[in-house]
């Protein structure tokens, strides 16, 4: 157990000091308010061989609190262990000793360079690599997580399945219907809009996945992949990846966000990906499946901040995208409309742009990560 000899009057809990270096001495305990949702503090610990290691923690207060950091433990803890050179190291996750009301998750400290958005090719790695080598490893072989995880405050609720779109479908349903209870009805025609989108594109687009002889592996989702939570290291070019919402699913859930008009990745950033892990069967349908995971982002976001109404007018204008496909697909008596998309050019990737919102405050705010600014 380390030790908290400062000169303070509120020192580190037991619970938290147990978890730090054995026979280390806290030196410093810096509030960094980089969350809306827990506090959060950069702890320095003076090691016996004299030098100092810093650290990360994130405090909680009640049942929320507990379920809240419960799920941040399982969400780091699970891609570290198979992306360890991309994910700072988890070190304990508890309630503190004194106060059964107050809880705590720990993690090891790394140094990031903020202003400095990663290439192509280094954002990407850790999510080629995560998905590469978690593939076919679900503990159960199913889609899910084995605990309710969170996206900001917004509790995710989990369970497993054997079937994708059964899993997805249940999911999107819950949370476009939070969405509604949280920001209030949507219009008649907007409402026929996200039923057409539970009813007609996620089986069209969902059931091709896993029929006529085609199948998918679980792998590890990160699920939230904004550029918030993916940075290079300080001193090289690797990039770390953090604030997962851990979820054992289809792997291109993890590229709808990058389409994302209000930030600044988009097709090269796909391609890129798409060197090493290919695309999905049926190919063709890759375009609109990564438009309509993309509504999932949107939606939660809607949520997250319901007094933007411009974050609800996104993702239903997104869904409008995919809808009309799916429309369109059945006039024609059948037959693929779309393909994958050739870029930032490509009509589609045009109409989302033009959805976009420019907000550098709630970009900033939306997991409150180790690294995030107000």
């Amino acid at each position: 157990m380390a030790r908290d000899d400062r000169d303070v009057e509120k020192k580190l809990n037991k619970a938290l000091l147990a978890c730090l270096p054995q026979d280390g001495n806290v030196v410093s305990c810096v509030p960094l308010g980089l969350s809306d949702y827990c506090d959060t503090l950069k702890i320095g610990v003076r090691v016996p061989d004299g030098s100092i290691q810093q650290f990360f923690a994130k405090i909680s207060r009640g049942q929320a609190g507990y379920d809240l950091l419960l799920g941040t433990n399982a969400s780091e803890s699970s891609p570290h262990s198979f992306i360890p050179e991309h994910v700072p190291r988890p070190l304990g996750f508890s309630t503190y000793e004194s106060d059964p009301n107050r809880h705590f998750f720990l993690m090891e400290w790394v140094d990031m360079r903020d202003d400095d958005l990663p290439e192509p090719e280094a954002y990407m790695a850790p999510v080629v690599a995560l998905h590469s080598r978690s593939i076919g490893m679900s503990p159960t072989g199913k889609f899910g997580f084995g605990v309710n995880t969170a996206f900001g405050n917004l509790p995710q609720v989990n369970k497993w399945e054997d079937s994708w779109e059964k899993w997805w479908t249940d999911y999107m349903a819950m949370i476009l219907n939070r969405e509604e209870s949280l920001r209030g009805p949507h219009t008649p025609e907007d409402k026929e809009l996200k039923d057409q989108f539970l009813t007609k594109v996620l089986p069209r687009y969902l059931r091709p996945l896993e029929s006529n002889g085609r199948s998918i592996k679980p792998c590890l989702l990160h699920a939230d992949l904004w550029p918030g939570n993916i940075k290079y290291q300080l001193l090289n070019e690797t990039a770390i990846v953090y604030d997962s919402s851990g979820l054992w699913g289809h792997n291109e859930v993890d590229l709808g966000v990058i389409w994302n008009p209000r930030y600044p990745l988009g097709r090269p950033y796909l391609k890129e990906y798409w060197k090493h892990i290919p695309i999905s069967e049926p190919p063709e349908d890759a375009d609109s499946r990564n438009i309509m995971y993309l509504v999932r982002n949107q939606a939660l976001l809607a949520s997250l901040y319901p007094e933007d109404h411009s974050l609800r007018n996104s993702f239903v204008k997104t869904m409008r995208v995919v809808v009309d496909r799916v429309l369109e697909e059945e006039a024609r008596g059948g037959g693929n409309v779309s393909a994958v998309s050739k870029g930032p050019q490509d009509p589609a990737f045009v109409e989302l742009e033009k959805n976009g919102v420019s907000q550098p405050r709630v970009a900033q705010l939306e997991t409150g990560g180790m690294n995030s600014t107000d």
